[in-house]
């Protein structure tokens, strides 16, 4: 696995499979960790109330929820977190603990036990940590189907979701209306939800999932992030894009359990039909 140098000096890596890295290259994994994520979802203002629990899809690296945690208890010391996340390939977790992580270096040591405490938790494999402040528990499996297994159980738990997987053009499964659907059901009304990309697609699956958009921040990159919650107001300029632009059309992936060529194939399908027969009044 390739290590690369961010421009904020942090260190990712590259992914094979996927023929991406882990994070932005130009805004720097851990800024875009601190910028993108944990600033857009509040995380200081949630952290003084006592108690803020985080679900992180695609835990990678650790870095965003490591962020997480920094953030969190830097604005108070006495707060109670619990992380929850998934990460499909238990290596990158291990591999992450030999680069460098600079100021959060401390936070390794949660990664390293968490590591060495395996467990079980419905069929999936769970790297977990428990004190008296902090709950971590990342269930080692694809996203899907840990989505499927878990969602009722942490139905309402998260303050904060930090959506991190590999970009919709090699990795749609995660970017889906129907997984997003499922995501609705894990976060708070207040909660906020918070991802790096801006397209249109996404955020009009985010919309028809039951969650407000807004653009988000612009870092390391000209297009601006994404952040949803149910308790937002969808921007107008958004509403009329979804409404008019074909192009808007989301992923589907109805059993959470498609191709990536089908569930882009689908889409293609979709919008092909809609040039076709246009007006028409839905085909969801």
């Amino acid at each position: 696995m390739e290590v690369i140098k961010t421009d904020d000096g942090s260190f990712t890596f590259f992914s094979e499979k996927f023929k991406e890295p882990y994070h932005s290259l130009t805004a720097g994994a851990f800024k875009e960790a601190v910028e993108k994520f944990c600033k857009p979802c509040k995380i200081s203002e949630k952290a003084k109330r006592g108690s803020v629990n985080l679900f992180d899809v695609c835990f990678g690296l650790g870095y965003n929820t490591t962020a997480f945690l920094e953030t969190a208890f830097s604005t108070n010391a006495k707060v109670k977190v619990f992380i929850v996340g998934f990460e499909i390939d238990i290596s990158v977790i291990e591999k992450s603990l030999k680069v460098s992580w600079s100021k959060y270096e401390r936070w390794k040591n949660i990664i390293r036990t968490a590591l060495k405490n395996k467990k079980f938790d419905n069929g999936f494999l769970t790297l977990n940590y428990f004190s008296p402040q902090i709950k971590l528990k990342i269930y080692i499996g694809e996203g899907r189907e840990v989505i499927k297994r878990i969602y009722r159980k942490y139905e309402r738990f998260a303050d904060a979701i930090f959506h991190d997987p590999f970009s919709p053009r090699v990795n749609p499964e995660l970017w889906t209306l129907d997984f997003f659907k499922k995501l609705r059901k894990i976060i708070k009304e207040d909660g906020v939800f918070a991802t790096y990309s801006a397209a249109s697609p996404i955020r009009k699956a985010l919309w028809m999932s039951g969650f407000g958009v807004k653009e988000g921040v612009a870092i390391g990159r000209k297009s601006k992030s994404t952040i949803a919650s149910p308790s937002f107001k969808t921007e107008k300029k958004l509403l009329e894009k979804f409404s008019t632009s074909i192009n808007s059309t989301p992923y589907r992936d109805p059993n959470l359990k498609d191709p990536p060529s089908l569930i882009k194939s689908r889409r293609e399908g979709c919008i092909w039909l809609q040039k076709k027969l246009h007006p028409v009044a839905s085909i969801y």
